[in-house]
């Protein structure tokens, strides 16, 4: 599983821009990343290279943070290939809770970041499948 780092902060005017200078001012790259707000807050979810160092200069910047896991599952790039993914999850009947799309450094190919209640289970799953999941 891979690990990331939720913040929740205002949805105000260069908002954005101040969290990732936090992070990229300490010498951490981002990964991956999602943004949503939900009115006057938002959640922004990172992939960072330095887990532990984010986590400590967005806390003495005064951000709410928190860590969890996501399922990163290697897809094809071409039509569809999201589409077949999900055909097998649903098939597992297991709800996604939210996903986004990153991508794998090394060859470019998509990485679906996927988090569910049953990691575990869909992990071992996809794997028998023959989908590469970190």
């Amino acid at each position: 599983m891979i690990q990331q780092i939720s913040i929740y902060t205002e949805n105000t005017k260069g908002a954005m821009r101040r969290l990732l200078s936090v992070i990229s001012d300490a010498g951490i790259n981002v990964l991956g990343f999602w943004n949503g707000d939900s009115g006057e807050f938002g959640v922004v979810r990172l992939i960072v290279s330095e887990q532990e160092k984010a986590l400590e200069v967005l806390a003495r910047q005064g951000y709410i943070c928190k860590e969890s896991s996501v399922l990163g599952i290697e897809i094809d790039d071409c039509p569809g290939s999201l589409v077949t993914l999900l055909q097998v999850i649903e098939q597992m009947n297991i709800n996604i809770d939210y996903m986004y799309v990153g991508y794998r450094r090394e060859d470019a190919r998509p990485l679906i970041m996927i988090h569910c209640e049953d990691m575990d289970i869909i992990s071992t799953q996809l794997k028998h499948k023959g989908y590469a999941v970190d």
